[in-house]
């Protein structure tokens, strides 16, 4: 199964607005309307990728086994779908206490996003937001295995630009992708979806 396209504009991406983008979605304090109806969920099994992280560390999905977990591919460059998404993951975090919920963000573009320019990218987003890069081969197995699209777009002088699958994919301890999460989402719906993959609190004793 593949997932909606989100062709990109194409202006280059400004790092230095990611901060203000935050700031400017936890002022909207926008909440899913009453009685709006969740996205549709998957029932199918999820990819594999074996990527690394900003400090260099392998991260192995077989390993994530009976631990939920999210997957999001994009890539630093993106002008506007990516930092937008994920600072909304960050603000819905906010709201799930879970220290050891994870959500990956897969590059596309492994060329540029190098585990360098990938940590001072993250820095303005929830650190349980994970930032995954790898050579071409193993990115496109993770993208191909998760059923993703990530076409490759040249621009005018040169450079490039990517049209890739914007949705956010949840995964659950089974390793089956139980629920799709659009990239225009409202933080209210989307705590709310993230929470089902959260860790109960321990019960307060006597």
């Amino acid at each position: 199964m593949t997932f909606p396209l989100i062709r990109p504009s194409r202006s280059p991406c400004r790092r230095t607005l990611l901060a203000g983008l935050l700031a400017t979605l936890l002022a909207s304090g926008a909440a899913e309307p009453a009685g709006s109806a969740p996205a549709a969920s998957t029932s199918l099994f999820a990819g594999h990728f074996l990527l690394r992280d900003t400090s260099g560390a392998a991260v192995d999905s077989d390993a994530l086994s009976g631990r939920p977990y999210g997957v999001f591919f994009g890539f630093t460059h993106c002008p506007d779908i990516c930092p937008t998404t994920l600072a909304r993951i960050s603000l819905a975090l906010r709201g799930i206490a879970d220290p050891d919920l994870r959500i990956y963000f897969v590059t596309v573009d492994p060329e540029r996003d190098t585990a360098a320019a990938l940590g001072p990218y993250m820095e303005s987003f929830d650190p349980r937001i994970v930032a995954l890069t790898g050579d071409r081969a193993a990115i496109d197995e993770a993208v191909a295995s998760f059923g993703a699209v990530a076409e490759r777009t040249a621009l005018a002088g040169g450079g490039y630009t990517y049209g890739h699958t914007a949705a956010m994919l949840i995964v659950d301890e089974n390793g089956l992708i139980a629920d799709r999460i659009a990239a225009e989402g409202e933080e209210a719906a989307l705590t709310a979806r993230l929470s089902r993959l959260a860790r109960p609190r321990p019960k307060a004793g006597p």
